[in-house]
């Protein structure tokens, strides 16, 4: 069976990766081993060495030794796995063991090789496998001295089976991974492979062609490579037959292929005003509104929609090239600019170029760049007002009336504190915009969260007579994400509830989990929104009642900054309201489950 090239690459390219993968994949193995091995050795070295010093004592004792020995090798013989421990006296006699089965070996000796080193004052440790099961175990057997002679042995053994296991399941962890990886490799390799073989086969039917007599063929090259290179000198043999025709067609594939693929719409118009070639990007843009656009069709009737005939006409009898600025749809939701420019031929004019640009974008952000700017300076410009005021009266002398310098101090201190505020936001939502926000990610009880935060505002609200109930489930919510941003979140609703709510209302926060989402809402009886204004209480700087908000302390900015935080760790926000009967704030995050055993 014949293999050609692709396969012949695909081949070599999957038996390199997948040495590579056997190689490293045998090298993560063997360390993990060593990792758990040594980890868990050395673990039980520490034990083993902590029950030597304890028991020390009492084996210089002659009587009731027992019961503390027995006790001592139970609660060092337990833990995950469990460790089979022994005690012998200097004589190899058995003096406490792990279990009843123990019992009846007591004060016999117990010979064994690892024992019999220990009471020669060695330490003995060793990896053994069962000759039955084939199980292997882990023996430590360490003597106990007493001023350098050896007064008894502490005998070890715990078996290595977790260990394995564990390695097992990450061997099968990588193996699956390995062949998905493969599998992903050899798909990329016939892909990869076929960008070489393609050309090549595309050469081979061009010289077939050409073999056939017909000299009009042509590469088109992808490449820069040395495929690429064998295209150019195909093209030459080509091009020396047909140079002239060659050129042309090659020049034509050429801007055709730009005029195709360019996001600008283009019209091109003869010296009669007819349309002698339009773009996609134009059809696109002209079609949607309702305009036909073909070639041949006069282009008085192709921009209809985007000037008047009188415009239009003196438009395209300029000599000069025109940029014009229009807007497209029944709002004015696209705006375009638009080139006229007359291409000429031997100095006289044979049509005109139109090119389409889409500066919807720009001007969307440049409207926004205003809005916020105007917004900005709006609401600094009231406190700074105040500010002035406040000041010059205390120069022209009201400093000298104590009480209306204090109450002076006082608007301005809360003034100024306004203005805090509104750039402590502000630089917020700019660090969020530009992602150089830190987050501190980690596990939150949702559940503990809120019973914190209620307690924290527990004394304001009973200060503005509103009670606050809530709805919590009796486990814990678990998600994971910034605590204090959290935090900062359920504040915000909570003080948003508390200044729109009367006195003697009520607000209820509610926690629930369902599924892998764990949901809040924080639930008013206050003054509500009105419908219009509901889709629009997260914009910046959006308020339903501005002069209320600004006496209460309000920027504008804490629901668009709690949208934005709750966004960030994959959650949504939603608001529903009804005017004169309350709000009600509901957020969804993805819930974190505790997977440890």
């Amino acid at each position: 069976m014949r293999i050609g090239m692709q396969g012949k690459i695909v081949l070599m390219y999957s038996l390199l990766i997948l040495f590579a993968m056997q190689l490293s994949g045998v090298y993560l193995v063997r360390s993990l081993e060593n990792y758990y091995l040594q980890n868990y050795t050395s673990s039980q070295t520490a034990k083993g060495e902590l029950l030597v010093n304890f028991i020390r004592r009492y084996l210089m004792e002659e009587d009731g030794q027992g019961e503390h020995l027995a006790a001592m090798v139970a609660e060092f013989g337990g833990g995950t796995p469990p460790m089979e421990t022994m005690v012998l006296d200097r004589y190899g006699r058995l003096l406490a063991g792990p279990d009843q089965r123990y019992h009846a070996m007591l004060g016999g000796r117990v010979i064994q090789d690892d024992i019999l080193l220990a009471l020669a004052g060695n330490k003995v440790e060793a990896v053994r496998i069962d000759p039955e099961t084939g199980a292997r175990h882990y023996h430590l057997v360490m003597p106990v001295k007493n001023a350098g002679t050896v007064v008894g042995v502490v005998f070890m053994k715990g078996s290595l089976e977790h260990i394995h296991l564990i390695l097992r399941e990450i061997k099968f962890f990588l193996i699956t991974g390995w062949s998905i990886a493969l599998g992903i490799a050899v798909i990329i390799g016939f892909m990869l492979t076929r960008t070489i073989t393609r050309p090549i086969k595309e050469v081979t039917s061009r010289a077939a062609a050409m073999a056939g007599g017909d000299f009009s063929q042509h590469i088109e090259v992808r490449s820069n490579d040395e495929i690429g290179e064998l295209g150019q000198m195909f093209n030459i043999l080509t091009g020396r037959l047909q140079q002239t025709l060659g050129e042309i067609s090659a020049e034509k594939t050429k801007v055709e292929a730009i005029l195709n693929y360019m996001t600008d719409g283009i019209i091109a118009l003869n010296h009669r005003g007819a349309v002698i070639h339009v773009n996609p990007a134009t059809k696109t843009i002209l079609e949607g509104q309702g305009t036909q656009v073909a070639v041949g069709l006069p282009g008085q009737r192709v921009l209809a929609e985007l000037f008047s005939a009188e415009e239009l006409e003196s438009l395209l009898q300029s000599d000069r090239s025109v940029t014009h600025e229009v807007s497209l749809g029944t709002t004015g939701e696209k705006t375009y600019q638009v080139h006229f420019a007359p291409f000429r031929e031997s100095g006289e004019q044979q049509g005109m170029l139109i090119v389409l640009h889409d500066v919807t974008r720009e001007r969307n952000f440049s409207r926004l760049q205003q809005e916020f700017v105007a917004n900005v300076s709006h609401e600094l410009r009231t406190p700074l007002t105040t500010v002035k005021n406040y000041v010059e009266t205390l120069l022209s002398g009201a400093q000298e009336n104590p009480d209306t310098r204090g109450r002076f101090l006082h608007v301005l201190e809360r003034e100024t504190e306004r203005m805090v505020k509104l750039v402590k936001d502000l630089l917020v939502l700019s660090q969020m915009d530009y992602q150089d926000t830190d987050w501190t990610r980690r596990e939150i009880d949702l559940t503990a969260l809120v019973q914190s935060v209620l307690e924290q505002v527990d004394f304001d609200a009973r200060g503005r007579n509103l009670q606050i109930k809530s709805a919590l489930p009796g486990e814990a919510v678990k998600v994971s994400g910034d605590i204090d941003r959290i935090r900062q979140v359920l504040l915000n609703l909570l003080d948003n509830a508390m200044k729109f709510t009367p006195p003697g209302g009520e607000i209820t926060v509610t926690v629930s989990c369902e599924g892998g989402e764990a949901h809040l809402s924080v639930l008013d009886t206050g003054i509500g929104i009105p419908e219009e204004d509901v889709g629009r209480v997260f914009e910046r700087f959006h308020r339903v009642d501005k002069t209320r908000s600004r006496g209460s302390g309000g920027t504008g900015l804490g629901l668009s900054i709690a949208r934005q935080i709750i966004e960030a760790h994959g959650g949504i926000i939603h608001l529903k309201s009804i005017l004169n009967q309350g709000t009600e704030v509901s957020i969804c995050l993805p819930r974190q489950f505790d997977s440890s055993p």
